[in-house]
């Protein structure tokens, strides 16, 4: 006779929701996002959710994957802010790749361990599992992003953050930046790296409009868009990143009309200036 599976329904949304919360955050911690733990347990939330799809009859394999990879993606779009195409893409890959370490980590628990209970259907990981073994796992799963971050060199968020000091026609103006993985503008021309300032931070050191005439144009693109942005070429940008200092003349700033952050910070800088 064919054993019947019981499913707890609290157990298997408490456990995906585990799951994909520390998916998405390993997401975050490798390509070093900043980004607030009530959007990754929203979306972690919305993945829990997807996972009722076990209760469903068993799919066939490419219906399986389309529906994967849309789940996928709406989970990802919910954990991260609006980016770039280009970061969505890296952000999306990078949750498949860990997904499938974690399926390769689940099989090998499955051929060598079986544990009592264990059900995978529909790519969805249902297993019992006690409330004082889900802690213990909690911790040491933290612990291991946490070596890993330390190993990769990926493991202080206070790095994506810095001052900066722009020179410009006798005036400087000083802010907190945030390093912006998603930041690949340059300048069409020249090829410099572009730092997206806010106009409000810097309205002491820019000229009138009107006397603008010589700032280029640089275009850009997000998810919800495209556009373009006014920048202008310093006489000089000073960027204090911990305990390192860098200075730089080629490179342009972009002014942006709209707030950044809200207040966290007034400029988004290319990576590519730190290296």
């Amino acid at each position: 006779m064919a054993h019947t599976q019981t499913i707890y329904l609290d157990v298997l949304i408490g456990v995906n929701l585990f799951i994909n919360y520390f998916l998405l955050l390993a997401v975050a911690r490798f390509l070093s996002i900043s980004v607030k733990r009530r959007r990754l347990v929203a979306a972690a939330a919305l993945g829990a959710f997807y996972a009722l799809s076990i209760f469903f009859p068993e799919l066939p394999s490419v219906l399986s994957l389309l529906v994967k990879l849309a789940m996928s993606a709406t989970i990802v779009l919910a954990a991260f802010p609006r980016r770039t195409l280009k970061l969505f893409l890296r952000e999306l890959a990078c949750f498949y790749i860990t997904n499938f370490a974690f399926a390769g980590f689940m099989l090998c628990l499955w051929f060598f361990i079986a544990p009592q209970g264990l059900l995978i259907k529909n790519s969805v990981v249902y297993f019992e599992i006690s409330p004082l073994f889900l802690l213990v796992v909690t911790v040491l799963c933290y612990l291991i992003i946490r070596v890993i971050q330390r190993v990769t060199g990926r493991q202080n968020p206070s790095l994506l953050f810095c001052r900066i000091w722009i020179d410009y026609k006798g005036a400087t103006g000083v802010c907190k930046a945030k390093v912006d993985t998603g930041n690949t503008l340059v300048e069409p021309f020249s090829g410099f790296p572009v730092v997206v300032v806010e106009e409000s931070a810097f309205r002491e050191i820019l000229p009138p409009e009107e006397e603008q005439t010589s700032f280029r144009v640089v275009p850009f693109q997000t998810v919800s868009g495209s556009g373009i942005l006014p920048a202008f070429r310093p006489d000089k940008l000073v960027i204090l990143a911990g305990e390192k200092k860098i200075e730089a003349k080629d490179v342009y700033i972009a002014v942006s009309r709209e707030s950044l952050s809200g207040g966290d910070f007034s400029a988004l800088l290319n990576p590519d200036l730190l290296s």
